[in-house]
């Protein structure tokens, strides 16, 4: 299993966020997280990232416990919709920073700046690129030590069709890789098309899986 989660629960003052999740995902397996806004979506996945703690429960990450510091947060790879990158740095410096956290040469990571279509933009100030060229820059930033579990906090959200094909087409390629991916989403128009199935959640509660 990439993610084995038992009877997880996130408390923040009298807001119950997560109420007793439990959840199995294989290693592989490209699942989507849907329901309302406050349904807990985001919570989850940031505890997927070890980001957050949770208030009780298990969780373990390929085998290992995840809740104890152990060095599973480096097979991890997680894009919110808070960019990581430094406005006042180019694409390629913001880069060479985070490839330098996990000992990764440049030449590691240019076939994705190839992919996702930025390099023409690779020495630009990130300050001036648009919506939709940051969030392809953040995802090379997240995926540039080539994480085994990739983690997406609404990552369609306020991008046009183009750049939503470029990522449609970059992550059905990882799924060819054995990579397993995980996305939070309160609309499933674009993640359907990635994903093997949902779960639905509401009120921090698992009430449902969605086939696709």
């Amino acid at each position: 299993m990439a993610v084995e989660i038992v009877e997880l629960s996130k408390r923040y003052g009298y807001l119950q966020a997560l109420k007793s999740i439990s959840l199995q995902i294989k290693e592989g397996e490209f699942l989507v997280f849907s329901g309302p806004n406050g349904a807990g979506k985001t919570t989850l996945l940031k505890i997927i990232a070890t980001h957050i703690t949770p208030s009780s429960g298990t969780m373990k990450i390929f085998g290992e416990d995840a809740l104890k510091g152990s060095e599973t947060r480096r097979r991890i790879g997680l894009v919110t919709h808070e960019s990581f990158l430094y406005d006042e740095l180019s694409v390629r410096e913001n880069l060479l920073f985070y490839a330098r956290l996990f000992s990764v040469e440049e030449e590691d990571f240019l076939g994705t700046v190839d992919f996702l279509g930025i390099k023409r933009w690779y020495n630009v100030l990130v300050t001036q690129l648009s919506h939709g060229l940051r969030k392809r820059a953040d995802i090379v930033r997240a995926l540039i030590h080539n994480p085994d579990l990739i983690l997406l906090d609404e990552p369609f959200a306020g991008l046009d069709t183009k750049t939503c094909d470029v990522l449609v087409n970059y992550f059905k390629s990882q799924g060819e890789k054995g990579k397993t991916l995980l996305i939070s989403s309160h609309s499933l128009e674009w993640s359907k098309k990635i994903c093997d199935k949902g779960i639905l959640l509401d009120k921090g509660k698992i009430v449902g899986e969605i086939s696709f």
